[in-house]
């Protein structure tokens, strides 16, 4: 495609559902596109397509492309640069990512939705809501203001992440676009389902590699593209929630129960690498519930070693410390061993990760861990993902601009639970026995009269 001798490079489509995704700002009278897509599918390529193709050929228009935070809003620019020409044609602002087609005087903006009152203002020609999923509902009507004057379409595409709003809107665009159809009208709104298998670079091997490894509602949402009641990771997790909502200062968060000093645990550890944070999580093998946590950051490993000490001895005893050593080798297990601490170190691979992230679902699906009202703790277990790698490696970690280290620690502290606390329980089990009344059948006590009988001639006989 050419604009006044300036070429663009469009790509070659893979099929009909994503040449309907690159022409969507082309076809008349469509105002809103809706489409939930599987992993890998090409969505933001398709949408870079459809909103470079657009601006190439429009004179003085506005366009945006929207992500959830700022530093997903590179992907549609890198995007968009692949396809327009470069300079002088195309002037790139990279401080306020923009790019401008300075023969046509037409911009291409890209936006974090964060603050969507940002959006607000200025007439736009066309908007790419990229993660539609993850954006504000509110991202999406300061779109329609802005572009209710100039008439332009709005190309949202996500992977689904529950029944929120943009399975809302999804489900409005099908049953207005089935109304027209059937009345042999023009749709003005247009719902796509786009699952990863329509793309013929997604192997099918791959498919039936996370099918077996993904729970189902997961692999249904990250593959089919299916809208599912609870879309995150972890589900239920609500229903394992227990006691106050827990205030803690930003900085240094430290919590314990005040019967603490009572109870035998197992802590996971996750240490902070840069910016992140180190945390403790304590849970209590008889009860199954976490009873204290500790999360602070910017802290050299060996103060955190002493940290973690201090943080041991306001229980009962420890059983274990799982610590997860991936990046740090063995200096954090040498220094361990300086302490009382009984520690095993973790190194996290794609597949223990997913282990134990398969563990810890079913853990709170099945409620045998009781979580304290903690907030950081519910908004890391909400934003908790699956993302696919270019080669089709399915990893879990937090979503871009989120963290996942007390979910990292709670995974250890799960497995080392699971570990510890079913052994804990056979012991009870036969002590509890072994103290209560022995109830037996007839049959049982005429062969143990026989038994009682033998051993006495045995007796009487050889000793």
């Amino acid at each position: 495609m050419g604009s006044k001798n300036h070429l663009i490079r469009l790509p070659k489509p893979h099929g009909a559902k994503q040449e309907a995704v690159m022409s969507a700002f082309f076809t008349k009278g469509l105002k809103e596109i809706w489409v939930p897509c599987g992993t890998k599918f090409g969505k933001s390529f398709a949408a870079a397509a459809a909103i470079s193709a657009k601006a190439a050929t429009s004179n003085d228009n506005l366009f945006r492309w929207v992500a959830p935070i700022y530093s997903q809003t590179k992907i549609g620019f890198r995007y968009c640069q692949k396809i327009l020409p470069g300079a002088p044609h195309v002037k790139a602002n990279l401080s306020e990512p923009s790019l401008t087609l300075a023969h046509l005087g037409t911009r291409i903006e890209f936006k974090s939705g964060k603050f969507p009152e940002d959006l607000e203002g200025e007439a736009c020609n066309g908007y790419v809501l990229d993660e539609c999923s993850k954006l504000d509902e509110q991202v999406y009507h300061s779109a329609r203001t802005t572009t209710t004057v100039t008439g332009g379409s709005i190309l949202a595409v996500s992977t689904p992440k529950g029944k929120n709003w943009f399975y809302s809107k999804c489900m409005e665009a099908k049953e207005e676009m089935e109304w027209a159809i059937k009345n042999g009208r023009i749709p003005t709104k247009l719902f796509l389902t786009a699952p990863s298998i329509d793309n013929p670079a997604v192997s099918a091997e791959t498919v039936e590699e996370a099918k077996r490894n993904l729970p189902e509602r997961l692999f249904r949402q990250y593959y089919l593209a299916e809208f599912v009641d609870d879309g995150s990771v972890f589900v239920g997790f609500n229903d394992c929630l227990y006691g106050e909502a827990i205030v803690t200062q930003e900085n240094r968060q430290n919590w314990v129960t005040q019967d603490s000093i009572t109870k035998t645990v197992v802590i996971g550890v996750d240490w902070a690498k840069s910016k992140d944070y180190t945390v403790f999580v304590a849970v209590d093998i008889e009860s199954n519930k976490v009873i204290g946590f500790s999360r602070f950051h910017q802290t050299p490993y060996t103060e955190a070693i002493r940290m973690l000490v201090a943080f041991s001895k306001q229980f009962g005893s420890v059983q274990m410390v799982l610590h997860d050593k991936t990046g740090v080798g063995m200096a954090i297990d040498d220094q361990l061993q300086y302490t009382s601490l009984p520690s095993e170190g973790i190194n996290f691979s794609n597949a223990s990760k997913s282990e134990m992230v398969t563990k810890l679902i079913t853990s709170l699906e099945q409620r045998q861990l009781l979580l304290p009202r903690w907030q950081e703790l519910k908004s890391e277990l909400e934003s908790f993902e699956v993302s696919t790698s270019a080669t089709g490696l399915m990893t879990y970690g937090a979503a871009p601009g989120k963290h996942d280290d007390i979910v990292c620690a709670l995974m250890l502290a799960n497995s080392g639970l699971l570990r510890y606390a079913y052994r804990n329980f056979e012991v009870r089990i036969l002590e509890e026995m072994a103290l209560q009344p022995r109830v037996i059948s007839p049959q049982e006590a005429f062969l143990e009269s026989v038994i009682n009988d033998m051993d006495q001639e045995w007796s009487d006989n050889f000793y």
